[in-house]
């Protein structure tokens, strides 16, 4: 098997394991008002939305494309609503957009994409989570 496949079904199983994860969650999540024969679900809250969106960069431990979370968010929420949360979640230096849109929490930034990071805000944030300064990147390139 070539390289570039393993590559592809490592990629998937982590998008699945994560996917599983959310709708875990968002089961818990939802709120069921039955009367009768019908059953409504309420829509989420931002807030449970930011919540989702963080347990499942959190369970990748790795950054994920745009790609990969409209795959694990698929059904649950739409494209529009996720950029707004993950550009607030930006914003606030929550999580980092790297190149090729990805996005990590903190923890989960490769320390050789550092420089390559879209919101620099969040560097102090890194920086402090590998328990050091970093003056220059001679150190990891």
């Amino acid at each position: 098997m070539s390289q570039l496949v393993k590559k592809y079904e490592a990629e998937e199983e982590v998008i699945q394991r994560v996917r599983r994860k959310i709708l875990e969650e968002f089961e818990k999540m939802k709120v069921v008002i039955e009367d009768a024969e019908i059953s409504v679900y309420t829509a989420l809250v931002d807030d449970d939305v930011v919540r989702l969106v963080l347990i499942a960069l959190d369970e990748a431990k790795q950054p994920l494309s745009w790609r990969d979370l409209k795959k694990i968010f698929s059904g649950i929420v739409g494209e529009d609503r996720l950029r707004k949360i993950l550009s607030s979640l930006k914003a606030k230096n929550i999580i980092a957009e790297l190149t090729h849109t990805r996005y990590s929490l903190p923890q989960y930034v490769p320390v050789e994409e550092i420089p390559k990071i879209k919101n620099p805000g969040i560097i102090p944030v890194i920086e402090r989570i590998h328990g050091k300064r970093l003056e220059s990147y001679e150190e990891i390139q």
